[in-house]
């Protein structure tokens, strides 16, 4: 019977011989039954199945944030849909800021709390040098008494400017109730936010590029590079001209 299986003729009376091919067909499955564990032990040692609490994330330190390159700074922007702002950088977390023009051109805000990060490519552990166009970038972020979000990155030597805002549904509505010096009206501002209507929020991307920076009493005009004389600072920065009132 074996042999057929096999291909051999034999006779089915001859029962050694079937005995024989029985025992040889019992030890062939035994051999293939080895190969086959020895080779999912192998699998097995040479693929570990890793420890779950292995690959979850390291805590990591966040790196320094070096803000000397943006503290003290003054700069005037414009975004491409024309808006113009103008902002001063007062310390580590605070900003005062205007509109100068826009939907709510004409609104000051003085002493905005903010939260600022320089920004990196890598941590300081991987050892990787940034250039000089990325550390001076910079994260600003703050919300208002409005209800209005904003995020901003600023790349100071790329003169570029780029703004995550998210306004509320009454701001949207109604622009011009912001439109005031803000620090003279904190109340009235926060009884808008809570009376709202707050939603749908609308997020609005904008990007900008930089005009005018102040370097220490002498303003840069960057399409031309060169230092404005201080009697002409007015013409291109009244904010300067009320400094003493709101700044």
């Amino acid at each position: 019977m074996y042999r057929k299986r096999l291909g051999v003729t034999c006779s089915m009376h001859d029962e050694a011989a079937d005995t024989f091919y029985a025992h040889m067909s019992d030890i062939a499955k035994q051999f293939l039954n080895q190969i086959a564990s020895s080779t999912r032990t192998s699998v097995k040692e040479s693929l570990p199945i890793p420890n779950i609490s292995e690959i979850m994330l390291q805590p990591f330190e966040e790196p320094a944030s070096d803000l000397s390159g943006i503290l003290g700074k003054h700069i005037i922007y414009t975004y491409s849909n024309g808006w113009e702002y103008e902002m001063y950088y007062k310390n580590s977390d605070t900003v005062d800021y205007k509109v100068r023009s826009g939907s709510v051109g004409g609104r000051v805000v003085k002493g905005q709390k903010v939260s600022i990060r320089q920004l990196q490519t890598a941590l300081p552990s991987e050892k990787v040098e940034a250039s000089e166009s990325e550390m001076s970038s910079y994260m600003i972020s703050w919300v208002e008494p409005t209800g209005t979000s904003v995020v901003q990155v600023l790349n100071l030597n790329r003169r570029e400017v780029s703004t995550v805002i998210l306004l509320p549904d009454w701001v949207v509505k109604e622009p011009l109730k912001t439109v005031c010096f803000q620090n003279e009206h904190l109340d009235l501002m926060r009884s808008y936010r809570d009376q709202g209507p707050t939603y749908p929020i609308h997020p609005k991307i904008m990007l900008g590029r930089l005009h005018f920076i102040f370097y220490n009493l002498f303003l840069y005009h960057l399409r031309f590079l060169r230092p404005i004389q201080k009697t002409h600072w007015q013409s291109f920065h009244p904010i300067y001209h009320c400094k003493t009132e709101y700044m």
